[in-house]
């Protein structure tokens, strides 16, 4: 008698879609204005658009500002954070830019044995962010983090605000932020290991830190982080943002769709917001959304979303999943 054949995901072996990449983040805001201020005039970014949305760009990246109350980081969470690259020499200008804000800061911090220095900070929406300097003196003494070796507890619920401060360009002649780079970003994980195995088996990335309360995969050339030991902090089924885009080539995207089907987890239709575009939502294991878009070339049918003269958006909670095909269980 034969041996049974093996589940259909099983046999499709490793893949990696060699055109993906990251593109942007659209994250929540509950005041567009302050948002504008925060990314333009406090951390120098550049204003692309502000129709349908605000989009602002970066060096290699860009922030796209989705109107929405909640699904920020919560108040005394640590994910989700965004980080930012910083020279040592740009730390404490930085650090000192942003409290001249009115932006609430904490003392910068490291991990045994380790080079980098590390500092948390809020935009007004209550998102978090990460000031990251891989090596050098920032101009501080770090403290050692209480999971890294040390003492030093983050008081994460200490840098929430609602507004910001004054302008001390106009007041002081400070000197213009610097043009931030992205660096990574870290998500909340219901399970490191389940993360590991999705992101490895459906996309073929490589693992960069692979510890017990994290895990960081290399996914359109940036490190995607996912975080453990967490109670709460996920996504809400119903909410948009935040969101993370991945853009592809079109010839990739109907088969990613398939590999994401036979794995077992949901995806969206395709659909499009200009008719020259083509995107797909799904989510991670815990929650996480991302958006995969084909700038132009798709030859599938395709929907129209509302606001761009459209009958259909994706529904997402159909998007949610409890399993699916974890080659690991």
């Amino acid at each position: 008698m034969s041996s049974p054949a093996a589940p259909s995901y099983l046999r499709l072996g490793a893949w990696h879609p060699a055109s993906i990449r990251f593109s942007h983040m659209t994250l929540p805001t509950r005041d567009i204005a302050q948002s504008k201020r925060f990314f333009l005039e406090v951390l120098g970014g550049e204003l692309v658009t502000e129709t349908p949305l605000v989009r602002v760009h970066f060096r290699n990246f860009g922030v796209v500002l989705g109107p929405q109350d909640g699904g920020t980081t919560e108040p005394d969470r640590e994910y989700p954070h965004y980080a930012f690259t910083v020279p040592a020499d740009q730390f404490a200008p930085l650090k000192q830019r942003l409290e001249a804000y009115g932006i609430p800061t904490h003392d910068p911090w490291t991990r045994a044995g380790e080079t980098h220095s590390l500092m948390y900070f809020r935009d007004p929406s209550g998102n978090q962010y990460e000031l990251f300097c891989p090596e050098g003196d920032p101009g501080f003494e770090l403290r050692i983090g209480a999971n890294a070796g040390g003492d030093y507890v983050v008081p994460f619920s200490s840098l929430v605000y609602q507004s910001l401060g004054g302008s001390p360009e106009r007041e002081q002649g400070a000197s213009p932020a610097p043009r931030l780079e992205f660096n990574h970003l870290t998500l909340p994980a219901r399970s490191v290991g389940e993360s590991k195995r999705f992101f490895t088996g459906i996309f073929g990335t490589e693992v960069t830190v692979d510890i017990p309360v994290h895990v960081s995969v290399l996914l359109g050339g940036f490190e995607f982080g996912y975080g453990g030991l967490e109670d709460g902090g996920w996504p809400k089924p119903d909410q948009q943002y935040p969101r993370f885009t991945l853009s592809i080539d079109p010839g990739e995207l109907r088969p990613l769709k398939e590999r994401l089907t036979a794995f077992g987890v949901p995806t969206s239709d395709f659909w499009t917001s200009d008719d020259v575009d083509a995107s797909l939502y799904f989510r991670d294991p815990s929650g996480n959304l991302y958006q995969v878009s084909a700038e132009g070339g798709f030859d599938g049918p395709v929907r129209r979303r509302p606001g761009a003269a459209a009958d259909d958006v994706p529904d997402l909670e159909s998007l949610w999943y409890d399993s699916w095909n974890d080659p690991g269980r």
